[in-house]
């Protein structure tokens, strides 16, 4: 279970008063690419960083209904059973809901704010995509990728083949070949799958919002 402690923050920077202190929790928590949310165990939203709230707002497998945190129609019952395990009886739940093709992967984790006995659950929201283009931007940067190079990175972390790349970049197969071998160089991968997995290991950030 996890236990927030407000005074933590103010103790280890103890300039920050109290507005202060929970200006910069929620400005770290947005910094974050993967949703964040907290809710009580009937699903009220109790907070939700940046990346958490895009994801309510596309009404996909979540979304808001007031200020309830719920899930599509089919979901709805297991959704309600997974926040009330982890809110009320302290167990940590891991759940796929589905509202058609779309798909999203919830870790649910209780959670206990110190000077409070209400209930409460972290959601952890599943990322869409392998890694952030900003945490993607910074490594090809770090490493001294061109441009053509980060357009093949890039390409191949959204999951196209080296014919697609050529064909959309409107260069030969041998091309995207080539660059991909120099990704592999710089980088350090005996393989594409090898480079996918550094791209997979990125921290979560995201740009300021």
């Amino acid at each position: 279970m996890l236990t927030l402690h407000p005074q933590d923050v103010r103790d280890t920077l103890p300039g920050l008063d109290a507005p202060a202190h929970v200006r910069l929790l929620t400005a770290l928590m947005d910094r974050l690419a993967c949703g964040v949310l907290a809710v009580d165990a009937d699903g009220l939203l109790l907070h939700a960083n940046s990346a958490a709230r895009r994801e309510l707002a596309q009404a996909g497998p979540l979304h808001l209904d007031g200020r309830q945190v719920r899930a599509c129609t089919v979901m709805q019952d297991i959704w309600s059973t997974a926040l009330h395990d982890a809110a009320v009886r302290q167990r940590t739940r891991l759940m796929a809901l589905q509202d058609g093709a779309e798909r999203l992967t919830v870790a649910l984790l209780p959670v206990h704010v110190d000077g409070s006995d209400r209930p409460a659950a972290v959601a952890m929201l599943g990322r869409r995509n392998v890694c952030s283009p900003l945490g993607l931007e910074m490594l090809s940067a770090s490493h001294g990728l061109t441009y053509a190079e980060q357009r093949v990175l890039r390409a191949l972390v959204d999951n196209s083949t080296v014919r697609e790349i050529a064909a959309t970049h409107g260069v030969s197969v041998t091309t995207v070949r080539t660059q991909i071998q120099a990704v592999r160089d710089k980088l350090g991968a005996r393989s594409i799958d090898a480079l996918l997995l550094q791209a997979a290991a990125l921290p979560p950030v995201t740009a300021r919002c």
